[in-house]
C-alpha cells in the first residue's frame, strides 16, 4: 500500500488528532474513557494511517454537548452515585453530611481538558472510578481516615485527560481507581 497514509505523522500532525479528539468529548460524542485511549494512540502514531482511524468516526467539529454539566452534588444522609454517560463541569462539588459517594467517570464527559472534583464529607467514604489512561492528581485532608490512587501506572502523555480530586473530611476514605 502506498500513499498519503504510509507517511510518518509529525509531532504536529499528533496533536491535531488529540484537539480534535478534545473537541469530540466536549461535544459528546467521546466519553472520558474513549478520549484517554485515543489520545494515548494519538501520541504512540507513526504514521498516517495509524491516526486515521482514531477520528474517522467523528463528524466535523460541533457545537458542545446539549448535557448540563453537572457542577454539585450532595446529600445529608445518604448516598450520592454517578454512572454512565453524564456530563461534569470542570468544576464539581461534592458536600456530603453522613453517607457514600461513587463516582464512576469512565462514561462521563469532560467539560474541559482538566476536571476538579472537590470532596467535602463529615463522614463516609468515597469511590472515584477513572479510565487508566487518565492523569489524576490526589490531595486533600482527612482527620482520621486514608486517601489512595490504585490502578494503571503507565506513563502518561504530556495531554491526557487531568483529573484533580481534592476531599475534605473528618471520618472516611478516598479511593480513586483507574481502570
Amino acid at each position: 500500500m502506498s500513499g498519503e497514509l504510509e507517511k510518518r505523522a509529525s509531532d504536529a500532525e499528533r496533536e491535531q488528532v488529540v484537539v480534535r479528539l478534545r473537541d469530540a468529548s466536549a461535544e459528546g460524542r467521546l466519553t472520558l474513557e474513549e478520549l484517554a485511549d485515543r489520545t494515548a494512540l494519538a501520541f504512540t502514531a507513526r504514521s498516517h494511517a495509524e491516526l486515521a482511524p482514531l477520528t474517522e468516526d467523528l463528524p466535523a467539529a460541533q457545537p458542545s454537548s446539549r448535557r448540563k454539566p453537572v457542577r454539585w452534588m450532595g446529600a445529608v444522609i445518604g448516598e450520592v452515585e454517578r454512572r454512565g454517560r453524564w456530563r461534569i463541569s470542570d468544576r464539581t462539588r461534592v458536600v456530603m453530611g453522613i453517607g457514600d459517594c461513587h463516582l464512576d467517570l469512565r462514561k462521563a464527559e469532560l467539560d474541559d481538558d482538566e476536571v476538579t472534583v472537590t470532596i467535602s464529607q463529615l463522614i463516609g467514604d468515597t469511590t472515584i472510578v477513572v479510565p487508566r489512561h487518565v492523569d489524576v492528581e490526589l490531595s486533600g485532608f482527612f482527620l482520621i481516615g486514608d486517601k489512595s490512587l490504585t490502578g494503571s501506572e503507565e506513563a502518561l502523555p504530556s495531554a491526557a485527560p487531568r483529573v484533580h480530586v481534592r476531599s475534605f473530611g473528618l471520618i472516611g476514605e478516598v479511593k480513586v481507581v483507574r481502570s
